[in-house]
């Protein structure tokens, strides 16, 4: 008897997978359709027997399942066992917003919406174990409530982390008044804009420089019932005058670091967008110090419904135009300000001379101001009080209005600068020395040691004038002993140098000296590495700052002490220079991957650029060799999509078929649709998935976004449609009405109407308001496989099985006339911006122009090798991008019907093409799970990398390590020369994909096996095939030699092995007990045994010579889909979909280790000559080499493209991979 039955529908297979994963891996045991219910067994026996030898049944609650008729005998069953629910025999999991009513409304559920995972998962074990819930944390305070205070919903009670936050100044006074009415409008935010609904979102403390507003932020960010209230974070960003884009990119990519992103933003909005989707379910505070612009602002204007955002300014209007509710701090009550000014001065208010009140009136009531004349007071005689009264008025205001003419603090500038005077010359020049540094910068004291070392101070004497200036308030100090200063008193330094170059120069000179080796040995204080570039450009030092940049060695060093965006934005400073600008394209194109494995550097700009013609690139390769003294896997050829070609972006995420694809008007963002039943939004810019739209059950076939593009309507094969809101990425309504699947879908130019195609030989016409069905268009005579709306909005062109395609009046729903031409189906069509002509698609290889009024063909496109399954054309008119089974897109001019370019990257069908509206940019989406992004202005790539055409399977090398043989979906293998890394010979022969080769002991012959049935046998010395070997009934997915050479061993998709003899081209014996598709076989070296992976999740090792089964190695929870066998024949590595590797003993049949570390399925394994280490390849597009003793990852690679195989040379370091797009990368494993 089983613990769980876990009942659930199709569309929450996911979260029932979940559960029973989890249930199982505590200890349960459950019964899961979709794991246990075997390929024709009775589905409604096997129900009813899963719910007798269960003890309990786990009902996954969504709105479908209480909706799906099947679902209430399987709960129902467990009911009547237990109506009173005593033993709890009936389980509700709530995985989705839903009302349970009926007989299960009014048992308790378990409720796993909207937990963290490690939430959900603590929630279920509770509750399947029925303990009492109470809560770890004490819940939120009640008191609060009173408030429209955004409210945590997932953890109650959590005090927000304060992030960057600033200390409190000394003698900080207390000004509760103003704080109780900031918290006011935090907490309420009285809405102050249109277009702001509700509560608004953002308040502003406005007030002049000076008065205290940093201060009071830090005060209402460190109050309690502040951090109560936003419980996941305040977050201080310091924003500055002077700030520059790329610098606000940085504190966007700082931000989302904070919120556990690694982006790197190419523009604002980009960086806004991806903010906006991580602070969609936070409860956080923003606090944006010292605004300038209403674009610095603006950037972060990316808050979720549950966020507020607080900016200080000294401009209102910026306050307005976002929309915020604004605070205006005034001057300090003269009570006050002497209190202020006493605490300062070290001395009792009750004390203070008569001479006070004026000092309070010629610092003009302003904090900052009476914070540097009390901190230069302290200590001092009450009779010193009286000289300073005096140099505060007999300073030259004219002066100081020359000097700052559009400047209104003067009372603050006039203390800054009797303070500033009052120090000895020497200290003068030191506070004089912050002109270098960039504003709202805090300055680490190391950097100042450093840069007035060689004027003599050292250590301690660097310290003493540091502790001056701070203790005269002429900085601030904080925790970590960073040095910042007020933007006032930073513009008045600045005003005090002449030459602000030489001052930069003094500092290099300073750093100089501690770099002795070059640039990249510099100290790591937090300061150097991350503003080099600018100090060397504000220095007059060019040539320097490009020097560094193409330097592998600053280049590594810079990406270890800071982060990819940091790296990048460096290069803006030579924004002419083409070299540089290549280099900083590399790094974007690998940005993801450095982002998480900076060790991937060296392999990563290899990779990319190798291929450049550039001396000054190929001298920065040049230097890696030596400078990388760890193991690192080193590309031998260019393997990786260079900077500067059409292939701007790959976007991955789809786990099958990416059918369809569109843009929103905007041009940002794109819809994909996909087989694996789900839409996905995407970040064109930065190439990233934004969310993931779910609830077909069936292959999602075609997607249109609104003109507003905030909503989009997708056509899938479970003969429906459905609108979703882009924004919050919910489902606003199903439309039902065909009777099997629908193909494709158009929206009208206003937005309020669809037309549907569909299998069922009609197209349809739907309201989206009312979801309703207006009417049915009948005419085709198959399929309808396409739609598109005139721009009128008036007439919809179809395309259709029947060869044809149909114009049709949309306001009558009659047809008005069929255009015919082609000679197979027609796939797609698109009408161009007049109206008046349509482009349409076939599989009979062309496309064609047509005339909508008279109904003629004007020309034919002839170019593709196969089906051509999309077009679209670009917002002029003039040209059109076809989609192709031959796996490319092309470009077409319309008025001289010529082609254009070619684009090619995809390594399967291309599905589906959208243009951007600027007509820039086309997006694809292909059967290889990619949509690519690409840039039409840029023409085609020179540079083509090595490889096949499709997907390569296999790849095997000759036992002298010269040469390689390899296989692929293409239907042919490739043999390449290694030295020189040059195709050989290409052999054809397979009717269907190559799925495995191997090379005989003697290097003279290969065999490859293959989706045709068959076996190849071929002449590596003549490139001929010798035989054809035949047996297997259903695809051939594996082959191996054994070390004499004399027999092959190959495994099939037909649930066998095959054991063959290679000199008479026999079958010797048929190796039979997977109970699912054999996808891999392994001989070891004595060549008795061989081992073989199966989709059944098992390993078995087999005695060759008797045909028998020897032992079954079970471990793995998903197929296996690999495996090789160490040199001393006593191990054996598999490579699981399970997204692991094994280790196993073959003698004891035991498993030794479980290697974890890739994140999708791993396909292939080979192992060293030494039998040491492994190499695996897998979907995640990387190469990873193991340790097989220790378990840990020795290197890793990352390509373009999922990597399906690979091997590696007698050598032990020679590694052969082939990735998804027919890319051969040959790679060399260094310094192991």
């Amino acid at each position: 008897m089983k613990d769980f039955f876990i009942s659930y529908t199709k569309a929450d297979k996911e979260w029932a997978e979940w559960i029973a994963w989890h249930l199982e891996e505590t200890g349960y045991s459950t019964v899961i359709q979709v794991w246990d219910f075997r390929p024709g067994s009775n589905f409604v026996l096997e129900m009813d027997k899963a719910s007798r030898e269960t003890e309990r049944t786990i009902a996954v609650l969504s709105p479908n399942y209480l909706e799906a008729f099947y679902t209430q005998p399987e709960w129902a069953a467990a009911f009547k066992k237990d109506p009173k629910g005593e033993k709890g025999s009936l389980l509700p999991v709530r995985v989705r917003e839903c009302k349970p009513g009926g007989l299960l409304g009014p048992i308790v559920y378990i409720d796993l919406v909207g937990l963290d995972e490690k939430i959900a998962m603590d929630s279920l074990l509770a509750g399947v174990k029925r303990e009492r819930t109470r809560p770890p944390e004490a819940p939120i305070f009640p008191g609060l409530q009173g408030h429209s205070v955004p409210k945590p919903e997932r953890f109650p009670g959590k005090v927000g982390r304060l992030v960057n936050v600033p200390e409190l100044p000394p003698n900080f006074l207390p000004r509760d008044e103003e704080l109780k009415g900031i918290k006011e409008l935090v907490f309420s935010g009285e809405k102050k804009a249109t277009g702001i609904t509700g509560v608004s979102k953002k308040v502003g403390v406005q007030g002049m420089g000076g008065i205290g507003k940093s201060v009071l932020a830090a005060v209402v960010a460190r109050d309690d019932g502040v951090r109560l209230a936003f419980p996941d974070g305040i977050f201080w960003l310091s924003i500055g005058r002077d700030i520059r884009e790329a610098d606000l990119l940085q504190i966007q990519s700082k931000l989302a670091r904070i919120l556990g992103d690694e982006s790197v933003f190419e523009n604002l909005n980009d960086g806004k967008e991806k903010l906006l989707e991580l602070l969609a379910d936070k409860v956080c505070l923003l606090i944006l110090d010292d605004v300038w612009k209403a674009r610095d602002a603006g950037a972060f204007d990316s808050l979720g419904p549950n966020c507020r955002m607080l900016i200080t300014t000294r401009n209102a209007d910026i306050i307005t135009n976002l929309g915020g509710s604004e605070y205006s701090l005034d001057l300090l009550e003269v009570p006050k300000a002497l209190k202020l000014l006493a605490d300062w001065a070290g001395i009792d208010a009750d004390s203070l001379p008569r001479e006070a009140n004026e000092i309070v009136q010629e610092c003009g009531r302003l904090p900052l101001a009476l914070a540097i004349i009390g901190a230069m007071l302290q200590g001092k005689p009450l009779n010193r009080w009286k000289n300073v009264l005096h140099k505060l008025q007999s300073t030259d205001l004219d002066k100081i209005e020359r000097d700052f003419p559009h400047y209104p603090y003067h009372d603050l500038l006039k203390t800054i600068q009797v303070s500033v005077e009052n120090l000895k010359p020497d200290l003068q020049s030191r506070y004089f020395d912050f002109a270098v540094f960039p504003e709202d910068t805090p300055i680490p004291e190391a950097v100042l040691q450093t840069f007035w070392a060689p004027e003599g101070l050292d250590e301690d004497e660097s310290q003493d004038a540091v502790d001056l200036f701070v203790a005269r308030s002429l900085a601030r100090r904080s925790d970590e002993g960073r040095l910042s200063l007020h933007d006032l008193q930073f513009d008045y330094v600045r005003k005090q140098v002449e030459d602000v170059t030489e001052l930069h120069n003094r500092l290099l000179e300073a750093y100089r000296r501690k770099c002795l080796d070059g640039w990249h040995t510099g100290p790591d204080d937090g300061y150097i590495f991350q503003h080099l570039a600018r100090h060397l450009i504000e220095a007059g030092r060019k040539d320097e700052l490009r020097n560094i940049l193409l330097d592998f060695n600053w280049i590594r060093a810079k990406l270890e002490t800071t982060d990819v965006s940091s790296l990048v934005a460096d290069y803006d400073f030579l924004p002419e220079d083409s070299d540089a600008f290549l280099v900083r394209d590399a790094f974007q194109l690998s940005a993801h991957v450095l982002a998480t494995d900076k060790a991937q550097l060296a392999s990563q700009i290899l990779g990319r650029l190798m291929a450049l013609p550039s001396r000054s690139i190929q001298a920065l390769l040049d230097h890696i060799g030596e400078s990388v003294h760890e193991s690192w896997i080193r590309p031998m050829t260019p393997n990786l999509t260079p900077p500067g070609g059409p292939l701007l972006r790959i976007l991955k995420g789809h786990s099958d078929s990416v059918r369809a694809v569109a843009v929103t008007p905007d041009g940002r963002r794109a819809v994909s649709a996909s087989g694996d039943r789900t839409l996905k939004v995407w970040d064109l810019e930065r190439g990233e998935e934004l969310r993931t739209l779910i609830g077909h059950s069936n292959s999602v076939r075609a997607v249109a976004v609104t003109p507003d593009g905030l909503r989009a309507v997708s056509a899938s094969d479970d003969s429906t449609l459905r609108v979703w809101d882009l924004v919050r990425g919910e489902e606003l309504r199903t439309l039902e009405g065909h009777s099997n699947s629908v193909s494709a879908v158009a929206v009208t130019p206003d937005g309020r109407r669809a037309v549907s195609a569909s299998r069922d030989r009609t197209l349809k016409v739907w309201d989206l308001e009312r979801g309703e069905e207006l009417r049915t268009l009948k005419g085709h005579s198959n399929s309808v496989s396409a739609v598109a709306v005139t721009p009128d909005g008036l007439r919809a062109v179809s395309a259709s099985g029947d060869l044809t395609l149909k114009v049709w009046d949309l306001e009558r729903g009659e047809e008005l006339r069929t255009l015919i031409g082609h000679s197979c189906w027609v796939n797609a069509v698109k009408v161009t911006p007049n109206g008046l002509r349509a482009v349409s698609a076939s599989g009979d290889q062309t496309l064609k122009v047509w005339d909508l009024k008279s109904g003629e063909m004007l020309l034919t496109l002839k170019g593709h090798s196969s089906w051509v399954n999309a077009v679209t054309l670009t917002p002029d008119g003039r040209r059109a991008v076809s989609a192709s089974d031959d796996q490319t897109l092309k470009v077409w001019d319309l008025e001289r019907g010529e082609m254009l370019l070619t684009l090619k990257g995809h390594s399967s069908w291309v599905n589906e093409v959208a243009v951007t509206p600027d007509g820039l940019r086309a997006v694809s989406a292909s059967d290889d799970q990619t949509l690519k992004v690409w840039d039409l202005e840029r023409g085609e790539m020179l540079l083509t990398l090595k490889g096949h055409y499709c997907w390569v399977n296999a790849v095997a090398l000759t036992p002298d390590g010269r040469r390689v043989v390899s296989a692929s979906r293409d239907k042919t293998l490739k043999v390449w020369d290694l030295e020189r890394y040059e195709e050989l010979r290409t052999l054809k022969g397979h009717s269907n994909w190559v799925s495995a080769v191997a090379v005989t002991p003697d290097g003279r012959r290969a065999v490859s096996a293959s989706d045709d049935h068959t076996l190849k046998v071929w002449d590596l010395e003549r490139y001929e095939e010798l035989r054809t070997l035949k047996g297997h009934s259903d695809s051939v997915s594996a082959v191996a030699v054994t070390p004499d050479g004399l027999r092959a061993v190959s495994a099939s998709f037909d649930q066998t092995l095959k054991v063959w003899d290679l000199e008479r081209y026999e079958e010797l014996r048929t190796l039979k007990g997977h109970s699912n598709s054999v996808r891999a076989v392994a001989v070891t070296p004595d060549g008795r045994r061989a081992v073989s992976a199966s989709r059944d999740r098992t390993l078995k090792v087999w005695d060759l010579e008797r045909g028998e089964e020897l032992r079954t190695l079970k471990g793995h929870s998903n197929w296996v889909n690999a495996v090789a066998a160490t040199p001393d024949g006593l191990r054996a590595v598999s490579a699981s979909g399970d997204l692991t590797l094994k280790v196993w003993d073959l003698e004891k049949g035991e498993e030794l280790r479980t290697l974890k570390g890739h994140s999708y399925w791993v396909r292939a394994v080979a192992v060293t000559p030494d039998g040491r280490k492994a190499v695996s390849s897998s979907f995640d597009q990387t190469l990873k080499v193991w340790d097989l003793e220790t378990g840990e990852i020795v290197a890793t690679f990352t390509a373009d493209g999922s990597i399906r195989c690979c091997t590696i040379g007698p050598d032990g370091v020679t590694i052969v991979a082939g990735e998804s797009s027919g890319r051969l990368h040959f790679l060399r494993l260094e310094n192991a």
